[in-house]
């Protein structure tokens, strides 16, 4: 089943124009390992520029400190089914050491009353496929209970979370045209809309969004886990998510809640200001066209990991980040964070030994601050700062108010991804489709409860 809270982030791909203007920095090439010419480490990651470039780097210098060690990097985009067809390719034949995967969180475990197996990167960690790193020197390296989160099951933590970035609430926006309207970075909903209005009455198309590959996802989701966060620290988001998908399994909790309605009315104001013609709009062209057009479109909706892509496709551009202040209240409004790239080494690697050595090479201060700053993803190790570059200036004084966001509420495993019992197809509904929210979240709601009926 498709985890719908990441289709935006599943569907992109990054512009290959900005692999040529990240240049590799900084890379450390200490540490020593003995390897012989058939010592191939085969490491498996999905397309992004500017990650598989640094990477690339990384393992250039791992090849230098260990004569006789190749690498192999095998790459595949996240569209059109390429990486999970290359996953499960690499999982079939058994041939590769070190594996990425996109970060789990402990709802992906649901309770055992619930009948619920775990499936995709869950069920290779509960079926023993990858190693527990829990005890690996290198894990100190990184707050331990981000990494309990992410990857934990039972007590054993089975990959190392090395990305972290803002999808859902992501907004960038263009400093020198809200400046030239007398605007500022909205902090509260009405505020937001009020700038819209504004906007729009100016002539400018207020918000881009890449609608043929649903990134109008990243309001939705963003709204309402702010309003079901509200003001609960970050520490709590695990038991609320825990407790949401207990009350949605018990029919306590529906689709068609308040706080949903809710979320659908904000999200469909927003809506009423996007881009003529946005669902046919790919997010794959969406960066480098919204910065090509410095004198349109203020906002654009996307997740923090198209930063740099921005930045190359126009270096002169003033731009920066923030959350979508999708309630009343500014100190709701956080950014909702999305763990990301996880690195693994499955049970049965063959070069174990050195699929470890790699991952803590790849995990070195020096090396590992070169690769999130080429990526501007948020960091994950204490010791390394959230690089500051010219549009992360409102992401390095906030990221660290935000909060680890819901996916999905626990569905039986014979529910598709197409089945509308996991929320309201945003493509279907209105200005994309002519489906209401209220009428999606309905059907919804009823949907789900038929998924779950005993």
């Amino acid at each position: 089943m498709a985890d719908r809270t990441r289709i935006s982030r599943l569907s992109r791909v990054l512009a290959t124009t900005a692999a040529g203007a990240l240049a590799a920095t900084g890379l450390t090439a200490c540490g020593s390992g003995s390897g012989s010419s058939s010592n191939t480490l085969v490491v498996a990651e999905w397309t992004n520029a500017a990650a598989i470039q640094e990477t690339q780097a990384i393992d250039a210098a791992f090849e230098k400190a260990h004569p006789g060690v190749k690498i192999k990097l095998q790459t595949a985009p996240t569209t059109a089914g390429a990486w999970p067809a290359l996953q499960s390719s690499l999982l079939a034949s058994k041939n590769v050491d070190v594996l990425a995967q996109f970060a789990q969180s402990p709802e992906k475990y649901p309770p055992a009353s619930t009948k619920i197996q775990p499936s995709g990167t869950a069920a290779l960690v509960a079926n023993g496929q990858f190693l527990d790193l829990s005890s690996q020197p290198f894990m100190k390296r990184f707050d331990s209970s981000t990494q309990q989160f992410t990857m934990g099951y039972k007590s054993g933590v089975y990959g190392v979370t090395t990305a972290e970035y803002v999808n859902n609430t992501g907004l960038f926006y263009k400093k020198d045209l809200l400046a030239k309207y007398g605007l500022s970075v909205p902090t509260t909903f009405d505020e937001f809309i009020s700038d819209l209005k504004l906007l729009k009455s100016k002539g400018v198309s207020p918000v881009f969004v890449a609608g043929k590959d649903g990134y109008q996802s990243i309001i939705w989701f963003g709204i309402y886990n702010q309003l079901l966060m509200q003001d609960k620290p970050a520490s709590a988001a695990n038991s609320l998510w825990v407790q949401r998908d207990q009350q949605f399994w018990q029919g306590q909790q529906n689709w068609n809640s308040a706080v949903y309605q809710d979320a659908a009315k904000r999200y469909e104001q927003v809506m009423s200001y996007i881009e003529p013609n946005a669902g046919g709009v790919p997010a794959q062209t969406a960066p480098g066209v919204w910065a090509a057009n410095s004198k349109d479109y203020p906002f654009l909706v996307d997740g923090s990991y198209d930063g740099n892509t921005i930045a190359a496709a126009d270096p002169s551009l003033n731009f920066g980040f923030f959350a979508v202040p999708g309630t009343d209240n500014a100190s709701w409004n956080r950014p909702d964070l999305a763990p990301d790239l996880t690195w693994t080494v499955p049970t049965w690697a063959k070069h174990q030994k050195l699929a470890l050595e790699y991952l803590d090479f790849f995990t070195q201060q020096t090396n590992y601050a070169a690769w999130v700053k080429a990526t501007g993803s948020v960091s994950t190790e204490p010791a390394v700062p959230t690089p500051t570059l010219k549009w992360t200036d409102w992401l390095t004084t906030n990221a660290s108010k935000g909060f680890i966001g819901t996916t999905l509420p626990w569905l039986p495993p014979s529910v598709g991804s197409d089945n509308p019992a996991g929320g309201p197809n945003l493509r279907d509904t209105q200005p994309f489709g002519n489906t209401s929210m209220s009428s999606a979240l309905d059907n919804s709601a009823k949907a789900y409860t038929a998924a779950v009926k005993p």
